[in-house]
């Protein structure tokens, strides 16, 4: 009787920790219900926890030299400095990531955090910012930074965010000037030149329209082309003039002041949804600070470079008449009328 009565217990004992066993599993592994067939992802612009450690990527197409390379570090050091170490960033210089339109790509896809990319090439993909392209609608530095600053800026930066880039400041790298390896004394003498310019419309109608033979090419094969006379000269800032060593093939600077460089601090939009509220705090007075750094950094880089390049590389700077040469590009603004009111805009921060 009483084995009876025991294996009746024990039978009882093991049935009860079964059905616990099992209801206790069932809580444990249970999840929200998801469609037939659907795999459960992790959301992906899940905010970071304020304590998780963030490393950015900041990547740049010039040299470790360049005046953006020095904003780089402003933003690198203000950055970290702010966050306590939480936030890092990690340069990329030189196009390690790939070319500027690559970068441009970057940004948009989530694979770079951070980059400033030229007007030239965000043309591409925010067509309004070409009215920086247009010659001879930058007067000097001031007028620069007040269209940007302003109404200018705001409009250009809404643009780009529909395109999934967030302008975070306005970069500059400064007037661009021609070069050539043959001797000039006026602005007739370029006719029938050829002059490698960026692979940019209003660029080539510029050239054109001041009687030179543009040839768009990529900066990375330009020394080589100068070196080989498959151009005759180039155009860029006095500072990629000098990094460039385009003095070595080039003696004479036509300081032309064309077009003034302008490039948008780009911050993807794929880092700042997974930033918290002081995180993003941090990327914008960062952006503010490493903005201010490049800008005073372009104006004194120019103006020594141009110093150097005469004294110690003897090119020959020829000044021209501006007014001639905006009279002789002035038909470039034609083929231009969805930028005029933009073109307003700029010109009234004279």
């Amino acid at each position: 009787m009483f084995k009876k009565m025991f294996g009746l217990l024990m039978a009882v004992i093991l049935g009860v920790y079964m059905m616990v066993g099992c209801s206790s599993g069932k809580e444990n592994t249970q999840t929200a219900p998801a469609e037939k067939g659907e795999v459960q992802k992790a959301p992906q612009n899940a905010k970071t926890d304020a304590s998780e450690k963030i490393e950015i990527k900041f990547a740049h197409a010039d040299n470790e030299k360049s005046i953006f390379h020095k904003g780089a570090l402003a933003f690198k050091e203000k950055v970290e400095e702010l966050s306590g170490g939480s936030m890092s960033v990690r340069i990329f210089p030189s196009g390690q990531l790939g070319t500027l339109s690559d970068t441009a790509q970057g940004i948009q896809m989530g694979t770079i955090d951070v980059a400033p990319i030229s007007a030239t090439v965000l043309a591409n993909f925010s067509p309004s910012i070409a009215v920086y392209d247009l010659p001879f609608i930058i007067e000097n530095y001031k007028h620069a930074y007040a269209s940007l600053d302003g109404e200018v800026g705001d409009v250009l930066e809404k643009e780009l965010e529909g395109q999934s880039m967030l302008a975070k400041g306005w970069w500059t790298l400064g007037f661009r000037n021609a070069t050539t390896s043959k001797d000039v004394k006026s602005i007739d003498d370029l006719a029938g030149q050829k002059i490698r310019t960026q692979n940019s419309q209003i660029h080539l109608a510029i050239f054109k329209a001041l009687g030179v033979d543009p040839t768009p090419m990529d900066f990375s094969e330009l020394f080589t082309a100068l070196q080989q006379k498959t151009v005759d000269g180039q155009e860029n800032p006095y500072v990629n003039i000098l990094q460039a060593n385009i003095f070595e093939v080039n003696n004479t600077i036509v300081e032309t002041e064309h077009v003034f460089q302008v490039a948008g601090l780009l911050v993807s939009p794929t880092l700042w949804d997974k930033l918290t509220d002081e995180q993003r705090n941090v990327i914008d007075k960062a952006s503010e600070y490493a903005t201010g750094i490049e800008r005073t950094a372009c104006e004194t880089e120019n103006e020594k470079a141009k110093e150097v390049l005469q004294k110690e590389h003897g090119m020959k700077v020829v000044a021209v008449d501006k007014a001639e040469l905006q009279k002789r590009t002035a038909s470039v603004y034609d083929a231009y009328p969805q930028l005029a009111e933009l073109v307003k805009k700029v010109k009234s921060y004279k």
